[in-house]
């Protein structure tokens, strides 16, 4: 799944649009494969997008969306909707009271999907928007 996940991410950091901003890829996918949950869509063995969030404050009961990647040509298919819908189901069941996410202040699709999945604007983090949902 590395290799999958870097063929997808690497385009999207180096198209200049700035809504994906990773200065150490491998590093991040590293992290994501060890400590993440990982949500995918594949078809015919390619991958089509992954969402990655992390249950591991279960004091806290916070979760957290850290990533949601969606080919160019599969978005508006409603993949990322339901992954994140998935994602936060899955918080739930696992005890889970909250999950935030930080979204790029240009990435209007990611913002509209935490919309309009209950998301609300928390606070505002440099260039990202801090949003919650509770659970």
């Amino acid at each position: 799944m590395r290799s999958q996940i870097y063929d997808l991410m690497y385009p999207l950091i180096n198209n200049g649009s700035g809504i994906y901003e990773l200065d150490d890829l491998e590093g991040y996918i590293d992290k994501l494969l060890k400590k993440a949950c990982i949500i995918s869509v594949t078809d015919q063995d390619i991958l089509q997008g992954f969402l990655a969030y992390y249950a591991n404050d279960p004091e806290k009961r916070v979760g957290f969306l850290s990533m949601l990647v969606v080919l160019p040509s599969e978005q508006r298919m409603g993949y990322g909707r339901r992954m994140v819908e998935f994602c936060l189901t899955d918080l739930l069941h696992k005890g889970y009271k909250i999950c935030r996410t930080e979204v790029k202040e240009n990435n209007i699709m990611a913002i509209n999907i935490c919309k309009k999945s209950g998301f609300a604007l928390i606070t505002k983090k440099d260039k990202y928007l801090v949003m919650e949902k509770l659970l």
